[in-house]
């Protein structure tokens, strides 16, 4: 048994004898587990990293609720740690965590600090998942077949939300004796940060939101438009620059040319499923071009190769849309899931969130009437997607939540606030509307960044550790400035 899990093990027995009148299987209280996922080399479960299960009721308004289990895992420092450690909450709602550990172990600003990766409730290995095969396998009815099955299983949904979620994560802090943490949350993390910035600010030392959904937006409201924007932030970005224009001019026109055409016949070629290995014949429309090229501008690493990739698509070279998605294009490998199912998202969590908190707050004629009719192939697309969400939703039958849900978090908790230029699902305004209410935040938009962007190089990192070091001074932000324009990809 390492050094380490013999300090967390006294951590945990220490809090149980502590309380007065709690026993052991009262809640909330952690346990020791083995690891479910692969360790990569260097790490050593009980040396340099332990995982654990956090008990919590389901519904803490029910004081006969059922117990669920929440997986986590601590990374130790690879250096002496500072006593406050970063938690990470993933995105989603419904991302997975645990099983990310390995893309943290070189990450420099938390050398010194502990790390803490939690699979939020319904998510990854924690227990219930509300992962829903039927949903990934495209199976008839699948979302009302996911949640007849849940509810079958004594699943309650409604209790699936950022309210429990945010009392989960401070029960953790408790529970494993820290006295105070960083948060650091990317995309509904950030929502899920906020609601602990504001339900349990105690112990609660540096929140760092990336990519923000704050809940004072209508999200499907803005939806046609941002998705607009998006598209057209890419093409004017090629436009001004003197070589993406000279080799990809009229980069907009052979785009929306290029989906016109493929929705008029769609084309039929072979590839390799990047997760088998095996060759496999699939068919691309121009909706699913749409669709795939505003998945591709979350990844920063993948935007200055889109430009190449719309006039290689329009040229006839489909494989080079699945050369981008896969990163074989820059000679990096997904990682693929040796599990039995993919946990990566987990669609029921997502749906409990957004039908409770968003999508239930929302109009669906005014979201409907409030995409652009041009251009026709993103109107489209955007009028698809959103009779798709509240179609879902009334499928999903949750109540709706409280109406807090749907206002700002005002704090003074020090908050370093980051956006991406072109982030495709949390736009850059939203972030800002975030920090304009947190009185000791500090705000930072990335150029070339997609969504998730303190990882993005030197600079991002750098102020992320400039900003751990002293929450309570702004960091160091002039590497932006010397970031410049997209490297465009280039024939």
């Amino acid at each position: 048994m390492g050094r380490k899990t013999v300090l967390l093990l006294i951590v945990i027995w220490t809090a149980l004898l502590l309380a007065p009148v709690q026993a052991q299987d009262e809640l909330p209280y952690v346990e020791l587990a083995d690891c479910w996922m692969g360790l990569p080399d260097g790490l050593v479960e009980g040396e340099n990293v332990d995982c654990g299960l956090l008990y919590v009721p389901e519904d803490r308004t029910d004081p006969d609720s059922a117990t669920i289990e929440l997986a986590f895992a601590i990374l130790y420092a690879a250096e002496d740690a500072q006593p406050d450690p970063v938690i990470y909450l993933a995105g989603g709602p419904g991302g997975n965590a645990v099983d990310e550990l390995e893309a943290w172990v070189d990450i420099p600003y938390i050398q010194d600090r502990d790390l803490i990766l939690l699979d939020q409730r319904g998510t990854g290995y924690s227990f219930p998942s509300l992962n829903c095969p039927e949903i990934e396998e495209s199976e008839d009815n699948a979302t009302q077949a996911c949640r007849d099955r849940l509810v079958a299983d004594g699943v309650n949904l409604q209790a699936y939300n950022s309210a429990e979620n945010a009392a989960d994560v401070a029960d953790l802090r408790v529970a494993l004796g820290y006295e105070e943490w960083n948060l650091y949350g990317i995309s509904y993390g950030t929502r899920l940060a906020l609601t602990v910035m504001r339900d349990y600010p105690e112990g609660v030392r540096s929140v760092t939101i990336d990519s923000v959904y704050p809940p004072e937006i209508n999200s499907w409201e803005e939806y046609g438009q941002n998705t607009v924007e998006t598209f057209a932030t890419l093409f004017d970005a090629c436009a001004v620059d003197s070589g993406c224009a000279a080799s990809f001019p009229d980069l907009e026109g052979v785009f929306y040319a290029a989906v016109d055409d493929l929705n008029a016949q769609p084309a039929e070629y072979a590839t390799i499923d990047p997760d088998t290995g095996n060759g496999i014949e699939v068919s691309l429309s121009g909706t699913e071009l749409i669709d795939r090229l505003f998945q591709l501008m979350y990844s920063t690493d993948s935007i200055p190769y889109l430009p190449w990739m719309i006039y290689e698509v329009a040229d006839g070279n489909y494989t080079a849309l699945d050369d981008l998605e896969t990163g074989a294009i820059f000679e990096q490998e997904r990682r693929r899931q040796d599990v039995d199912e993919d946990i990566t998202d987990s669609e029921g969590m997502n749906l409990s969130v957004e039908c409770q908190e968003e999508v239930g707050f929302l109009s669906e004629i005014t979201a409907l009437e409030s995409v652009p009719a041009e251009p026709a192939a993103l109107a489209e697309n955007s009028i698809s997607a959103i009779e798709q969400t509240f179609s879902d939703c009334r499928i999903w039958d949750v109540a709706l939540g409280d109406a807090v849900e749907t206002e700002p978090v005002v704090s003074d908790i020090p908050t370093l606030v980051a956006a991406g230029e072109f982030d495709p699902i949390t736009p850059a305004k939203w972030a800002e509307s975030a920090a304009s209410h947190l009185s000791n935040s500090f705000f930072f938009v990335f150029p070339g960044g997609g969504h998730g962007v303190i990882d993005m190089n030197e600079c991002s990192q750098g102020i992320m550790q400039d900003f751990l070091d002293d929450p309570t001074q702004e960091p160091d932000g002039s590497c932006i400035e010397a970031m410049g324009p997209v490297p465009w990809a280039l024939p």
